[in-house]
């Protein structure tokens, strides 16, 4: 659809205003700076660091590796009796090639291991947990300082795509789950107002849904579109359907979903821009983002080490993610769940970054209402994740008023959390859903060892 040539173009063409450069080089920093956080740091650095060669970005890894080592063997419990029953102590562990010989830590582990994998010496961590999006969510912990090195990678690699913090942006996204308090909101509502951020939830697609989002977009003229891969392709094809064409904005980017070729393309052509597909997890927030040379997605190499578990000459293999700078619950050499390939040659943007190509995550079936609405199937497991009883999930549509969610739980779901999650369903497929929750001892995979989270009428 779009040239290298004009991507380029559209990414130099000099958009950069007086208030994205007092959100960017002002509010932020003060903002994270009062709070004595060090977001602004880190962001400064790898703007710089981007740029670095291989060998300096290899030499950084190690250089922020290497303390974390030690944190790990002296005060994390499981890994310290892990590596011990390994016959692996810390000063066989010498650069990063002999780190690659630790042994892979998996999901289970980290469910069943949870309290031993947090740093005895480290007092404040921030409870998280992911969508389950295999279908198990994973309740992990991290420190502020981690958060403040995810959310500067993230912001680089949005950057990437030519449009800056404070340019209005759209966002076709989800839903906050239940009824935060005012003042929460509030703070909320005031941060995105700050930031030019307008934030629709797309967890229920209707035509009215799409036709309120172009006459704003029309209104409005948002310099950026960030959304799911799923919200964004429905977007576009009711666009293209109805003949209308929204003012362009500067760049699209798709996350959350697989980006297969043919939906780029969709995308691209309704709203006229390039789209900038990111990689990234709740584990860790953003892992990989394209460049505007759109060949593979740029690892952040300074804030995670990234492994294949097999070389590359032999295919997509398992993807194994180390957070350099979570050290309430390190994740070393973690098995996140995707298939990818690295690859380690120069990108022709100049970035010394390393670069993933595609990767084979999950696709979640959509599923629908009664009244002819879309809802992503990626509305479980951002709801699931809330909900410490559930272990592993499904959800299945048998009819379009009628949703079995079949589970594995550790204990019985609490009356109040079975009542938020009807609440939820009901809020976007209707007050007449039936909701069964089927209790099971265990949910067995495909053939090819994925399970499939959500499951249409027909599937």
């Amino acid at each position: 659809m779009f040239s290298l040539e004009q991507r380029q173009e559209l990414l130099h063409r000099p958009l950069m205003g007086l208030y994205p450069q007092f959100i960017q080089r002002f509010f932020l920093p003060l903002y994270y700076g009062l709070r004595g956080r060090h977001y602004a740091r880190y962001r400064r650095l790898l703007e710089h660091s981007q740029w670095w060669s291989r060998e300096e970005l290899l030499a950084f890894q190690w250089s922020e590796l290497s303390p974390l080592l030690d944190h790990v063997f002296a005060h994390v419990p499981y890994y310290r009796q892990k590596y011990q029953a390994a016959g692996i102590q810390r000063g066989d562990i010498r650069d990063l090639a002999d780190f690659a010989r630790l042994p892979v830590l998996t999901r289970e582990e980290i469910r069943a291991h949870r309290e031993e994998l947090r740093a005895v010496n480290v007092a404040q961590l921030l409870p998280h947990a992911t969508g389950g999006s295999s279908g198990a969510p994973t309740r992990f912990y991290i420190t502020r300082d981690s958060y403040d090195w995810r959310t500067a990678a993230t912001h680089r690699a949005y950057s990437w795509s030519g449009v800056g913090l404070g340019q209005l942006t759209l966002y076709l996204w989800g839903a906050p789950i239940g009824t935060p308090p005012r003042w929460k909101l509030a703070k909320v509502h005031a941060f995105n107002a700050l930031q030019r951020q307008e934030i629709v939830s797309t967890f229920s697609q209707s035509p009215a849904l799409w036709q309120r989002i172009y006459e704003w977009q029309r209104r409005h003229r948002p310099a950026l579109i960030v959304g799911y891969v799923s919200s964004l392709e429905a977007y576009a094809e009711y666009l293209a359907a109805h003949a209308l064409t929204p003012p362009p904005p500067r760049a699209v980017i798709s996350a959350a979903e697989p980006l297969p070729a043919a939906t780029r393309r969709r995308i691209e052509a309704s709203l006229a821009a390039p789209v900038f597909n990111t990689y990234g997890s709740r584990e860790f927030m953003s892992i990989a983002a394209e460049c505007s040379a759109h060949s593979g997605l740029h690892l952040h190499a300074e804030n995670l080490v990234v492994e294949s578990a097999l070389p590359a000459a032999a295919g997509a293999s398992d993807i194994l993610v180390t957070d350099l700078h979570n050290y309430g619950m390190p994740f070393l050499r973690y098995a996140i769940g995707d298939l990818g390939v690295l690859d380690d040659a120069p990108c022709e943007c100049g970035r010394g970054l390393p670069r993933i190509g595609a990767i084979e995550g999950r696709a979640l079936e959509v599923l629908r209402t009664p009244d002819g609405r879309v809802v992503p199937g990626e509305i479980f497991p951002h709801l699931m994740k809330e909900f410490p009883e559930i272990r592993e999930f499904q959800a299945r549509q048998l009819a379009l008023d009628h949703i079995v969610i079949s589970a594995v739980l550790d204990q019985p779901l609490s009356a109040a959390h079975r009542e938020l999650m009807e609440s939820e369903l009901h809020k976007v497929f209707g007050a007449g859903l039936r909701i069964d929750l089927e209790r099971v001892d265990t949910i067995p995979p495909l053939a090819s060892g994925k399970r499939r989270v959500t499951i249409g009428m027909g599937g």
